[in-house]
């Protein structure tokens, strides 16, 4: 049973390092990249949905009825 546990230990422990040594490769290719725009776009947008929640929590905190 130990032999079992040791085998299946050892296994479940070389698979990510399999898999880690096959990203190496990749990591080494140019990455792409994405116009100015959409990092803009993106920007503007991730602002607008925190500004967006904090304005809903003052809405709520607002409209709140007292107990």
């Amino acid at each position: 049973m130990s032999k079992l546990i040791s085998v299946v230990t050892l296994f479940l422990l070389s698979s990510p390092l399999l898999a880690a040594t096959n990203e190496m490769d990749a990591a080494t290719a140019p990455s792409e990249t994405v116009d100015m725009i959409w990092v803009i776009i993106f920007g503007v947008g991730f602002v607008a949905m925190i500004v967006g929640f904090f304005i809903y929590l003052w809405w709520n905190e607002r409209n709140k009825k007292p107990e």
